[in-house]
This record gives structure tokens, C-alpha cells and sequence, in this order.
């Protein structure tokens, strides 16, 4: 089967669901809890997490998948870790912590997280019991806090951070078109996972994109991506700008590409530079370095690139 008749079934299965299946939206609320981390090596701590499950059950924030499903979940886990969990548990929303003791004393702390983009839904939650008999208390407090934040309806994030105005004839965004060698589509909490894979080739306007794997997540009912997680020899062109690395990530709302490697390569013109991590800014051109340095140039001064 050719590539483009790959395309066309990405678009078929999006558009019409599984050969004409209505597609139902899944609800937001599923509410994954992990273990909770214990520092200080601390003995006879009870199990936080598991309390809290328990609690927001009861809080109407929808269906919770306990910690002894969920496991042990760093507050910074991978784009595949937290894709690999969404798609085990069904959660959308991720609570981590931990708990700390000095003395009679438990410190509790909370973060609660967007599984989808990995961004926590505002700052850490904390509170303290004085001892023993103020755990229950604790808990209870801690476990209406979490509620709270979760049920909050989503703030404009980064919307308030003014853009560059568009022209007046610039017309909707750009289509992304996709081919590969192979395609595989399927069914996820919340919309659609297209796993491409083989000569991967991904444009939207002047930006290209090629890779050996690419995952692209559709939330339901839409036509385009809002993510897109390219993997395996990733090459990014913008421009006369180009980056390598070893993955790559597209958040196409705020039409931003993340590149990350060991590390990622930047080339502008007779410019190479090496970081940590390289951020494409694709409506202002800008373009941001993590941990990064200047390798030197490509070409003798005053030479055309």
C-alpha cells in the first residue's frame, strides 16, 4: 500500500470513527493517584496515597485508578511514560507526592498533573498533621484541596502571553501532511493514536519534519493533530534552520517543537551549536537553547552557506 493510501486511511478512521462507528467522547475525569515517595528513609509512615484514592472517590472527581494500579510515577515522567500510563489506567489527571516525617510530625505534599501535556494543574499542595491523631485531619484537608484542583475549570494557560498579531489574509493553520511506509491506528482515551513508522515525512508549511517513528494524537472529532512525538534520527528544517536529535515533540496549539537529545544539534547558516534541549518557536521564528554551546562555524567567514 502507497503512502498516500496510508494518509487517506488516517483521515477515514478519524472522520468516520472505526468504518462508521460513532466515536464517544471519553469524560475528563478519570483520576489516576500514584505511590507516594517516603524521604528520610522514614519507618511506620502510613499509606498516604492510598488514603487519598480513597477520599476523592467520594469527591466527585470521577472515576480513580488506585496507586496499587497506577505504582510508583515521578512528578517529571517522559512523554512515554505518561502516554504508556494514560493508556493502561484511562486517567487523564495524575496526583503524585510525598510524605516526610520529623518527629510525631507528617509533612504532606501533592502535585497534580496533566497526563496529556505532563504541566501541573497550578502549584504544590501541602499540608501538615502535629502527630498521629491529625492524619485523618490532614488527609481529609489534603484530599479537598486535590478535588478542588481538579474540578477548576482550565485556565488559559500561556494565552495571556501576547503573540504576534497575524495579517489580516493569514487564513487557518496549516494542515500537517503525513507519510510513512506503515501506519497503525488506533482507538485511545480520549480520541485517536496514528503510529507511523519507516521514512517518516511530516510537513506543515515551510517546516518539515523527518524521523523513523512518529505517534500522532487526534482528540476526538478532529481532523489534525494536537500532538505529534517523533522519535529515531529526527531531522527539523525551518527556514535555513535545522535541528537533529533523538526525539521530538509538537504542541501544535501553541505552535511550539521541542527538541531533545544527548545531545540535540542546531545549524543556522555557517552556525552549529549543541544543547540539552532545543525549542522551535514556529510563528516568531524564535528559537530557545537549554544547557547549550557554540560548536563554531561550518564555513570560512564571508562564504555563502
Amino acid at each position: 500500500m502507497s503512502r498516500r493510501a496510508f494518509h487517506a486511511l488516517a483521515l477515514c478512521a478519524l472522520l468516520l470513527g472505526s468504518c462508521g462507528a460513532e466515536v464517544v467522547p471519553a469524560p475528563r475525569g478519570e483520576v489516576g493517584v500514584a505511590q507516594f515517595t517516603v524521604n528520610g528513609g522514614a519507618t511506620s509512615v502510613p499509606d498516604v496515597a492510598t488514603s487519598i484514592a480513597q477520599r476523592l472517590a467520594g469527591l466527585g472527581v470521577g472515576t480513580v485508578v488506585p496507586p496499587a494500579t497506577v505504582g510508583p510515577v515521578g512528578a517529571e515522567a517522559s512523554t512515554a511514560e505518561r502516554v504508556e500510563l494514560g493508556d493502561r489506567t484511562g486517567a487523564r489527571t495524575l496526583v503524585v507526592g510525598s510524605v516526610t516525617r520529623d518527629g510525631e510530625q507528617l509533612a504532606l505534599d501533592a502535585r497534580v498533573l496533566d497526563l496529556d501535556s505532563g504541566e501541573p494543574l497550578g502549584p504544590p499542595l501541602v499540608e501538615q498533621a502535629k502527630d498521629a491523631a491529625d492524619v485523618s485531619r490532614a488527609l481529609d484537608a489534603l484530599a479537598q484541596q486535590i478535588a478542588a484542583r481538579i474540578l477548576a475549570p482550565p485556565a488559559p494557560a500561556k494565552e495571556t502571553r501576547k503573540r504576534k498579531p497575524k495579517p489580516a489574509d493569514d487564513g487557518p493553520r496549516e494542515p500537517i501532511e503525513i507519510e510513512a511506509d506503515t501506519l497503525d491506528a488506533q482507538t485511545v482515551t480520549g480520541g485517536r493514536r496514528l503510529k507511523f513508522a519507516g521514512n517518516v515525512n511530516a510537513v506543515q508549511g515551510e517546516v518539515s519534519l523527518q524521523c523513523d517513528g512518529l505517534e500522532a494524537f487526534y482528540p476526538s472529532g478532529a481532523s489534525e493533530p494536537d500532538q505529534l512525538i517523533a522519535k529515531g534520527n529526527v531531522h527539523v528544517k525551518q527556514r535555513d534552520r535545522t535541528a537533529s536529535c533523538d526525539e521530538a515533540i509538537f504542541y501544535r496549539s501553541e505552535d511550539k517543537l521541542v527538541c531533545t537529545g544527548a545531545p540535540a544539534e542546531l545549524t543556522e547558516a555557517c552556525n552549529r551549536a549543541e544543547a540539552q534541549r532545543i525549542t522551535f518557536y514556529l510563528e516568531s521564528e524564535k528559537v530557545e537553547m537549554v544547557r547549550g554551546k557554540v560548536l563554531g562555524r561550518d564555513c570560512e567567514p564571508g562564504a555563502t552557506p
